[in-house]
């Protein structure tokens, strides 16, 4: 197909404008609502296509331009910008567009077995079935599950706490589904007889169901967001409820050179503007319970033996302090023999046999007055530390997944920009924060795992009464990426109904409520310092409860429907 063609370019305008408005809602434009109409210029083009390279072909172009709106940034585009990112960059964008088109072919397959109207009512249980599916595994890539448009939109975005982010896409896709069924009813009344005033009436009674019962869902949203926000209250929290002091720590120091540089600089570096803080702390904070420094923030392995007396001298420090470090760095598993490691484990030779360590990305937490053994020198790390090994690993960038499976391609894959080729990390359990009269349960994300809902809502299972989320968003800066990030993490906030902090290397980093707004935030490209007294919540909401309850259930209906469609064809051929 030739989009160029005259007689094809009403088509290519109108596939154009589903992928701009269904992309341009995503942070940081307050552009949500357009979701909302996204799919009708798509909708209306296939109901006249036919074929299936046809309909590829235009879906692709639909969901190439909305890779475009929504995710260009993610090749970084920036003058120091790694080829390899950049090329991971384009080739996320060429080939993402294939995936999205996946649930429109089930509706295309619907639409001719069952006809239109049943097409249009799964539509949404297709949507967050496919939103769903396309996070799990290692190959995932969850980050444009529309429900992120809707992000600024407070009273609306409370109902994730019962859905997760999947039920505000579904309702985005419910809406154009009911808007696209009154558009087609509306088409096929007769033009000639009625005026315009009696179609848009007969329009609306044909499609009453329809009409009556997306609205009543939205104003039933509408209405528990409204009650949500006006039951919160900060201060009345952080009466009512223990509470721990946090410290975010913004370096802003250049990802590009961060790996060629003085590591113990740039630890100095957060512990001066710790110190610098400790001497300005905002009304309402007293003292620092612990602080938040950024995603691989200590750049060496401070946890192995040879580095122990770094170890102990930022122990000292928080000893001395009395404030607790929450700080990403890399940390190792030692094998002893390569039967034992996997494929990505590193070769370190000794005098009389050789090792095998597999390095993670990880979070520490170092609690004032730990106390830490030297015994085993086969221990990962010293027992009395708590460490979270990142789970979910960024597609290539981080591992090339399912790195056992195709373990001829690693090398070729991996990113040579700091340490790539990270372990994956198999135990998620909150880092405590140990304090005189309690015990306080940090759930620690690491960056791109902030992007999947359940496995933060599992934190607040597992009695995570604070979440934080340390990453390192300068790969992107001045691209609308670490914005992306940040309202994100909002939306975990919101279903796991905790307060939640968030450090980034630059910004932005802040301060999140259960509500998904911000108390503070940093901007980008500041070195700078916050601190703010966090309540620590423990109850548990629907989403927590019953996880993905709803995407499973349009599983279960997309499969029933294709089912009936095989049923009714056999039926129809006897």
């Amino acid at each position: 197909m030739n989009i160029f063609r005259p007689d094809n370019l009403r088509i290519t305008a109108f596939l154009t404008l589903s992928g701009i408005l269904l992309g341009i809602g995503f942070a940081p434009l307050h552009l949500g609502v357009l979701a909302y109409i996204g799919f009708l210029p798509l909708l209306v083009v296939l109901e006249r296509t036919s074929g299936v390279m046809q309909t590829l072909r235009r879906l692709y172009w639909t969901f190439f331009v909305f890779q475009g709106v929504s995710n260009w940034w993610v090749s970084s585009w920036q003058r120091e910008a790694d080829p390899y990112l950049m090329a991971a960059g384009i080739a996320l964008w060429l080939g993402h567009p294939l995936f999205f088109a996946v649930p429109m072919f089930g509706y295309t397959f619907l639409h001719k077995r069952l006809g239109r109207a049943s097409a249009l009512a799964m539509l949404p249980f297709l949507w967050a079935a496919f939103e769903w599916l396309h996070g799990l595994g290692e190959a995932s890539y969850p980050w444009q599950a529309l429900g992120y448009t809707q992000a600024f939109y407070t009273p609306l975005i409370q109902i994730a706490d019962i859905t997760g982010v999947w039920g505000l896409s579904w309702c985005i896709v419910a809406v154009n589904a009911l808007l696209a069924a009154c558009f087609f009813t509306f088409r096929g009344l007769p033009v000639a007889i009625d005026s315009l005033a009696v179609r848009l009436t007969k329009t609306l009674y044909l499609c009453r169901l329809q009409v009556v019962s997306v609205l009543g869902l939205l104003l039933c949203m509408l209405g528990y967001g409204v009650w949500q926000v006006r039951n919160f209250q900060h201060e009345a929290l952080l009466q009512s409820h223990k509470s721990v002091s946090v410290g975010i720590i913004q370096p802003n120091i250049n990802p590009w050179g961060k790996w060629q540089g003085s590591a113990q600089e740039q630890v100095a570096l957060h512990l001066h503007l710790v110190d610098s803080l400790r001497l300005h702390l905002p009304k309402g904070v007293s003292r620092l319970d612990f602080t938040l420094w950024s995603e691989t923030a200590i750049p060496y392995r401070i946890l192995i033996m040879q580095n122990f007396p770094y170890l102990d001298g930022l122990r000292a420090w928080t000893d001395s302090t009395g404030i607790g470090i929450l700080s990403g760095l890399p940390t190792d598993r030692i094998y002893r023999t390569r039967a034992e490691a996997p494929i990505t484990a590193s070769v370190i030779p000794r005098m009389f046999d050789t090792l095998y360590a597999e390095s993670f990305n990880s979070a520490m937490m170092l609690a004032p007055r730990t106390d830490i053994t030297h015994s085993d020198p086969f221990m990962p790390y010293p027992p009395a530390i708590a460490v979270h090994r990142k789970m979910k690993l960024t597609p290539f960038a981080e591992r090339v997944p399912y790195a056992e499976k195709i373990s001829f391609a690693v090398k070729a894959l991996t990113w040579g920009v700091g340490i790539s080729g990270w372990g994956l990390g198999r135990e998620q359990k909150p880092l405590p924060l140990k304090r005189e009269s309690d015990t306080a349960q940090i759930g620690a994300v690491i960056c791109i795992e902030s992007i999947y809902p359940a496995f933060v809502a599992d934190y607040a299972r597992k009695g995570a009464t604070l979440l934080v989320v340390i990453t390192n968003d300068g790969w992107f800066n001045h691209t609308p990426g670490p914005e992306q990030h940040y309202m994100i993490a909002a939306m975990r906030a919101v279903e796991s109904k905790r307060y939640l902090a968030r450090c980034g290397n630059t910004g932005v980093s802040g301060f999140l409520t259960p509500l998904g707004t911000s108390l503070q935030r940093t901007e980008i490209d500041t070195q700078t310092a916050l601190a703010q007294a966090l309540p620590l919540l423990t109850g548990e909401t629907l989403y927590v409860r019953f996880g993905d309850w709803l995407p499973i259930a349009s599983c279960l209906l997309v499969a029933l429907a294709l089912g009936a469609s095989f049923v009714k064809r056999r039926s129809v051929e006897e």
